[in-house]
C-alpha cells in the first residue's frame, strides 16, 4: 500500500493572524468513486479573505473540513487526479474549481459528464451546489496555458460580477444616476466595472460609474478606462448627494459606509454589501442609519440558472467573460508563489491590506 504525503495551510478561525500548517497523508486504496486529485496551483486575492472573515457565518469552514478550532480558506484553482478509484476518471486529468489551500483533495463522484463532476462527499451536501462542481479542462475551450491563471483569478469574481450587473439591469439600477464602487482597485470591482461599462455603453444609458479608492491606487483605477469618475476616500464629501445612488460596497469600512449613508440619506437607493476587503474595520463607535443588503452570489446563481436553465446561464457568462478577459490580459501580471513559506508571506500581506492590483496572486502548495 503506497501512501502519498499532503499537506494543509490551516488558519485559526478567531484569529485570522495565525497560520500552520498540517501534514497528513493518503493511501492508494481508496473507496468506491473516490478520487484524489493534487493541488497543482490556484489563486489567492482579497475575496479569499472574505471567505475566512465570514467563515463561520457563511459556512465556508465546512467545505474543507480540519481540526478544531481552525480552518481551511477555500480557493479557486487546478489540480490532477493522481489515484482514481472511479471508472469515468482517469489519472492525469486535469479539473478546475473549488479547493482548499492544501496540496490535495479527496472528493466522492458519483457520475461524470463530459464537461465535469459534482463533488457528493457527504458534507458538502448542504452546502451551494455551484462550488462543488469541478471542470474537465480539456473540454472547456476557454482553459488554455495563456488563460488558465487569469481564469483561476478571475472566473469566480466575475461570476458574482455578472450576477450584481444583471440584477442591476433587473431592478433598472434602481432609477439611479450614480452607481458607485468601493474598493475599486479590487479584481471582483474591476470585472463589475468592465460589465456596467460596457452594458452602459450597448444600451446607451445615462448612469454615471464612480470609482472609490485608496489615493495609492487612483492613478491604476483611472487607467482601467470604464469609471466615468474616480475619487479617493477622503473625497467623499465631494459627492453630489442631490442625486440618486447605487452603491456596490466591496470594502465593508464601516466609517466608509457611515459617510455614505450620512451623506446621500434617502438618496441611496440601493446599498449592496458583497466583500470585507477592509476586514479590520469592519466596526464602528457610531451605529449606520441602514445595513444595506448582503449580496449572495450563489442564490442568485440559482434564480438565474431556473430561469435560463444551467446551459443558457453558462452561454450567457461566457460571452461575457470571453469579452471581459481579453481586456483584462493587458492590465495584470501574474506574481507566482511556490511553497509553503511563500505562500504563508503572501496570505499575511493579504491579510493586513498589502494588495497590488496591478498583480494576480497564483500559488502552488508544494516544497521549494
Amino acid at each position: 500500500m503506497a501512501i502519498t504525503n499532503a499537506l494543509d495551510f490551516v488558519v485559526k478561525t478567531d484569529d485570522l493572524q495565525q497560520a500552520k500548517l498540517v501534514e497528513k497523508t493518503y493511501s492508494d486504496e481508496l473507496s468506491t468513486n473516490q478520487v484524489l486529485l493534487e493541488i497543482d496551483k490556484f489563486s489567492f486575492t482579497s475575496n479569499n479573505i472574505t471567505y475566512g472573515v465570514v467563515g463561520e457565518k457563511m459556512s465556508y469552514w465546512k467545505f474543507f473540513p480540519t481540526q478544531s478550532g481552525y480552518g481551511i480558506i477555500p480557493v479557486w484553482g487546478l489540480a490532477n487526479v493522481v489515484i482514481s478509484n472511479h471508472p469515468d476518471v482517469q489519472v492525469g486529468q486535469r479539473f478546475y474549481g473549488y479547493y482548499p489551500m492544501s496540496s490535495h483533495l479527496l472528493v466522492t463522484i458519483n457520475s461524470v459528464s463530459g464537461k465535469g463532476f459534482v463533488d457528493t462527499t457527504e458534507h458538502r451536501q448542504a452546502l451551494p451546489q455551484v462550488y462543488n462542481f469541478y471542470t474537465n479542462v480539456e473540454h472547456d475551450p476557454t482553459f488554455t496555458l495563456e488563460t488558465e491563471e487569469l481564469i483561476s483569478i478571475f472566473r469566480p469574481l466575475f461570476v458574482t460580477s455578472f450576477l450584481i450587473d444583471d440584477h442591476l439591469a433587473e431592478q433598472n439600477f434602481y432609477k439611479a444616476t450614480y452607481i458607485l464602487i468601493t474598493s475599486a482597485s479590487s479584481k471582483t470591482a474591476q470585472a463589475l466595472a468592465y460589465l456596467l461599462a460596457h452594458r452602459k455603453k450597448e444600451n446607451a444609458l445615462n448612469f454615471k460609474l464612480v470609482g472609490l479608492t485608496s489615493k495609492r491606487n487612483i492613478a491604476f483605477v483611472r487607467q482601467l478606462g470604464w469609471y466615468d469618475q474616480t475619487i479617493s476616500y477622503d473625497e467623499i464629501s465631494h459627492l453630489n448627494a442631490d442625486e440618486k445612488f447605487v452603491v456596490i460596497d466591496f470594502a465593508g469600512n464601516h466609517n466608509i459606509q457611515f459617510q455614505l449613508q450620512t451623506l446621500l440619506g434617502d438618496k441611496l437607493a440601493y446599498n449592496c454589501l458583497v466583500g470585507l476587503v477592509d476586514w479590520q474595520n469592519l466596526e464602528g463607535e457610531t451605529p449606520l442609519a441602514q445595513k444595506g443588503e448582503f449580496f449572495f452570489a450563489p442564490t442568485h446563481a440559482e434564480k438565474r440558472q431556473k430561469a435560463w436553465g444551467l446551459t443558457g446561464f453558462q452561454q450567457n457568462v461566457e460571452v461575457a467573460w470571453q469579452q471581459f478577459i481579453t481586456s483584462i490580459q493587458s492590465v495584470i501580471s501574474i506574481n507566482e508563489y511556490i511553497g509553503p513559506e511563500k505562500l504563508r508571506q503572501l496570505y499575511l500581506d493579504m491579510l493586513n491590506g498589502k494588495v497590488d492590483p496591478t498583480h494576480g496572486n497564483i500559488v502552488s502548495l508544494k516544497d521549494d
